[in-house]
């Protein structure tokens, strides 16, 4: 363990997973009263706590980024013990993570000029960015240095793509992605968006009458995009939210059936759910590694 690994919070690794490889992490914060106090995601507030503040009618959260000296706080304990740090943040085109990560690590360059910091823009979030730090991980404990890791991560990291759906468009028409007559219109007649993260950013990719024809237009985009190379990928479910149980179990039968084998299911955690709310659920496309 030549090195330290460190992410923010919107990787969504598992507990079990970040105590296994000793991962440091960085955690976003998540306010609930329009700003005047904020929580640590992961620390003051877990995903199932999140999930069941957003069941309740009117609470629509906000998260802020951590601050540069949030990084240099989490960084500076290892560089004292003479180990180097790999920093790997969520997508700078959704938030300024990255950059307050990279800022850190220029302000502690000067007091530790024998050490190196690296920090990744994993371009991914959630699961997909959460992968992304436990390959490193075990590239690490493979041997592998500080360098040839940061250069593998790079070589695939932007093959990894998410297909997912909303349950409803109220929390992107909050957050000013959707406009209020396309949420209305989009309610009346249950059109549900699918949506890609592909090149750091969500985008558009079409739209389903009803859930379950979502779910399984989900389904056969993924299978798209992998047919002919599927042992070259893992795929994951993606989903968050309470009661959405039987959309997670079709999502894996249909799955199943189009000959995706899924390794297991992912929570998403605040820094996409408070954007697209509860009931989002997809599939993680993520290369296997180098």
């Amino acid at each position: 363990m030549n090195f330290k690994i460190i992410s923010d919070t919107s990787c969504d690794l598992p507990r079990e997973v970040i105590e296994k490889h000793d991962i440091g992490l960085v955690p976003f914060y998540i306010t609930f009263d329009g700003g005047a106090s904020y929580v640590k995601e992961g620390v003051e507030l877990s995903v199932d706590e999140l999930y069941q503040k957003m069941a309740v009618k009117g609470m629509f959260p906000k998260t802020s980024l951590p601050s540069m000296m949030d990084y240099a706080d989490a960084f500076k304990p290892y560089l004292e013990e003479g180990r180097d740090i790999l920093c790997i943040c969520l997508s700078s085109e959704f938030s300024g993570s990255y950059q307050s990560a990279f800022n850190a690590s220029q302000m502690l360059m000067d007091e530790f000029p024998d050490r190196k910091i690296k920090v990744l823009d994993s371009r991914l979030a959630t699961l997909l960015q959460g992968l992304l730090v436990n390959d490193a991980a075990e590239y690490r404990d493979e041997g592998k240095s500080l360098d040839e890791t940061y250069d593998l991560l790079e070589s695939y990291k932007d093959l990894s793509r998410a297909f997912i759906t909303v349950d409803t468009l109220e929390y992107l028409q909050k957050g000013g992605r959707v406009g209020k007559a396309q949420a209305l219109a989009g309610g009346i007649l249950n059109i549900k968006p699918i949506i890609v993260l592909e090149g750091g950013a969500l985008s558009p990719h079409s739209k389903a009458r009803g859930r379950k024809k979502a779910i399984a237009e989900v389904v056969d985009i993924s299978y798209e995009y992998i047919k002919g190379k599927e042992d070259q990928y893992r795929v994951w479910l993606l989903g968050n939210g309470i009661g959405f149980d039987e959309d997670i179990a079709l999502l894996a039968e249909l799955a199943k059936e189009k000959g995706l084998k899924t390794l297991g299911l992912g929570k998403i955690g605040s820094t996409i759910t408070v954007h697209a709310g509860p009931g989002l659920i997809g599939l993680a496309i993520v290369p296997n590694k180098a």
